[in-house]
């Protein structure tokens, strides 16, 4: 029998076929830098040593070619430029400090591109977290990184809170694309799922459970069921009753919890009187009693830095990164599925936290959905 003649047209990308090869191998300068995403507290000069190390990858991604001549899809640039130039306008027109700001936010569409065109290996940028995570939990547990919350896990993540959203997202990123093999993963899965465990965080607890969840169950849901079951997993964490955050081990949470009411009822006050395009960059903070808290509420802070134009930027962007993998995800590859799941673990740790939908974990979850879309069809390659 004859063989079917092949169309020059069918012939595969053979460039993007050695791009995925060479992500199966660690590249060390992706791994060390990734690594120190997790050291929260770490400071050098008075900066912090994350985003310094993230603002230094994205330096050197301007050095590399895209995977195959890759280039990020209109839907990811319009809002990218956009929330930068509203963010610097929200700035000059409500004469704030606005450039550190701006700068954090400049670093985070950086990683998004970085990520998104292939120049950053995902395999050694999930191997870096992966390292990361299990080394800084685990030197949280002997009390080396500094012990804020006594009785909750905190080291070198700094609060319990932050830490448990970095836990929750970074470490699902980390399971799912350090290595293809199953016990590679449940290897870094354990130490990850111990510490978020211990950080007592209600709502990181949640954001993990739904990663679970969507690996297990909404990832084989099309992409209109799986944006709904999405949707819906984030507003169960707005509503859950008050009786069912405050049992067991949380049950001595009233205090915080009448605090963060107050908080968000003067975040509230403050957007009442907040101009379209918000009332500034780095003005998320509210003064109660004559202390300064920073917003707790992620959605209503980027209202306030950028007003309801720059949350529509921001959600629209994570939306786009969710539905690119929906195909691949639902075929079976779980590492999509787990950069989707941290897509998931960022918009439920964005109601309770104030920085989170502008800050590097997001950024490093939605560019490695967009990376993941670049590889080879599942059909054509292991799940991962």
């Amino acid at each position: 029998m004859r063989g079917r003649v092949v169309s020059p047209w069918d012939l595969p990308d053979t460039s993007v076929q050695r791009a995925d090869d060479a992500d199966r191998q660690v590249r060390a300068t992706d791994f060390l830098l990734m690594a120190m995403v997790p050291l929260r507290v770490v400071e050098v000069a008075g900066l912090p040593l994350n985003e310094l190390a993230m603002a230094a990858l994205v330096g050197l991604c301007l050095l590399r070619p895209a995977r195959g001549g890759a280039r990020l899809p209109g839907t990811v640039v319009v809002p990218l430029g956009g929330l930068l130039a509203l963010l610097t306008w929200s700035g000059l027109a409500n004469d704030v400090d606005w450039i550190r700001r701006v700068g954090h936010v400049a670093v985070c569409c950086g990683l998004v591109w970085a990520f998104g065109t292939g120049r950053i290996s995902l395999r050694s940028a999930g191997a870096g977290l992966a390292a990361s995570l299990v080394a800084v939990i685990g030197l949280a547990l002997v009390g080396i990184g500094g012990d804020s919350y006594p009785g909750r896990l905190t080291g070198y993540l700094g609060d319990p809170n932050a830490g448990a959203f970095f836990i929750a997202v970074l470490g699902v990123l980390a399971v799912f694309f350090c290595d293809d093999r199953w016990q590679v993963r449940l290897a870094v899965a354990v130490p990850v799922v111990a510490g978020l465990v211990l950080t007592y965080s209600r709502t990181g607890l949640l954001a993990g459970a739904f990663a679970v969840v969507w690996v297990l169950l909404g990832r084989r849901l099309g992409p209109a069921g799986g944006a709904i079951m999405a949707a819906g997993l984030v507003w169960i964490v707005d509503n859950v009753p008050r009786s069912l955050t405050t049992f067991g081990p949380f049950s001595d949470r009233s205090g915080s919890d009448a605090l963060r009411e107050r908080i968000v009822a003067q975040e509230k006050v403050e957007l009442a009187g907040a101009p379209w395009y918000g009332n500034g960059p780095g003005t998320a903070k509210v003064d109660i009693r004559d202390l300064e808290f920073f917003f707790h509420n992620s959605y209503l802070a980027v209202r306030q830095e950028g007003g309801w134009l720059a949350l529509l930027l921001v959600l629209g962007l994570m939306v786009v990164a969710f539905l690119r993998l929906s195909r691949r995800s639902r075929a079976g590859d779980l590492a999509a599925a787990g950069a989707q799941a941290a897509i998931i673990g960022t918009a439920v740790m964005a109601i309770t936290l104030g920085e989170v939908l502008l800050d590097t974990p997001m950024a490093i979850a939605v560019g490695s959905a967009l990376g993941h879309a670049l590889r080879c069809p599942p059909e054509a390659s292991s799940d991962g």
